[in-house]
């Protein structure tokens, strides 16, 4: 059985009415590594809106950043996956991909793409339970941009956008369902 925790919507480096939160954020980063422990949580799942803004304050990066590594060093065998919302910059998301592949942690900011080319594959995740091994596949769609969405024929009965959408979401379910075809 996977044990898996969805979340979204931290909005790290949020102030109101021109107070910082940092102080919130971090008492719920604490209780959120608290649960993740004391659950047994196989699997992390953030889906957008890591950050208020496309480009966060320092202290609300560093505050993400230190919660990875705690993550990581408290539960060991956690899947993390991370995928951009409609406020965080895509490419500051996953800018540092490489260190996030470092503590097995799975970043989505910007649509799979070789060339113009779109790789729905590449947006497949492996989830393992507390055995390691692999019992869900978390299809980890970013927010979608218009720029981000395949050119569409013009049709007076097809709204080009909603269509873009559909058509990313088919394709990347397609892949999925690839993935987990026998044998």
């Amino acid at each position: 059985m996977l044990r898996l925790l969805h979340t979204a919507d931290w909005h790290l480096g949020h102030q109101l009415h021109g107070v910082e939160r940092l102080h919130e954020h971090r008492a719920f980063l604490e209780w959120l590594l608290e649960v993740l422990e004391t659950e047994g949580v196989d699997a992390l799942i953030i889906a957008g809106d890591v950050f208020d803004s496309a480009n966060p304050p320092v202290a609300a990066q560093a505050l993400f950043y230190e919660f990875l590594a705690t993550a990581r060093r408290r539960c060991p065998a956690l899947d993390m996956v991370i995928i951009a919302g409609n406020h965080d910059s895509p490419a500051r998301l996953e800018a540092p991909e490489p260190l996030f592949r470092g503590i097995n942690a799975r970043v989505v900011g910007l649509l799979p793409r070789e060339g113009r080319n779109f790789q729905p594959e590449r947006l497949l995740v492996p989830l393992t339970d507390s055995h390691g091994e692999v019992a869900a596949i978390c299809v980890a769609v970013p927010f979608l941009r218009p720029a981000d969405l395949p050119t569409m024929v013009d049709d007076e009965n097809t709204d080009p956008l909603v269509e873009g959408v559909r058509q990313v979401y088919a394709m990347a379910a397609d892949a999925a369902r690839q993935r987990l075809a026998p044998p």
